[in-house]
């Protein structure tokens, strides 16, 4: 009895030790997998140090969105002007006549912002 008994524990370390062996070569070949894909994900970026964060371009905006931007001035609380006519935040908002922007144009933003970094006034120009 002592021996089936040996024979049987020695069984279930052998198939326990087949066991991980087999899990670690999947793990090794997952692994293996992660790291190919990595290396051809990052194979045509350069491998050079940005001292210098890229600007995205100016934004461009259509003349509805300068309306509705004009429309919300108060939630804004910047100035924004227009092709050189300047729509102030402390206008009355009966006063504010958005009308005069041309809507055929696309406009080109430039932000204007106070020392802390606050902004305080939009331009757009067509």
């Amino acid at each position: 009895m002592g021996n089936a008994k040996s024979f049987m524990m020695l069984a279930a370390v052998f198939f326990l030790f087949i066991g991980a062996c087999t899990y670690a070569a999947e793990v090794v070949h997952a692994i293996d997998g992660g790291t190919r894909l990595l290396y051809r994900v990052n194979e045509n970026n350069d491998s050079k140090v940005k001292a210098k964060l890229d600007a995205p371009e100016s934004e461009v905006y259509s003349a509805a969105q300068i309306v509705c931007m004009i429309r919300n001035i108060e939630e804004l609380d910047a100035d924004i002007e227009v092709d050189g006519l300047l729509y102030s935040r402390s206008m009355d908002y009966e006063d504010l006549n958005p009308a005069l922007v041309d809507s055929s144009k696309i406009y080109r933003a430039v932000y204007m912002r106070d020392i802390s970094g606050y902004l305080i006034k939009i331009v757009f120009r067509g």
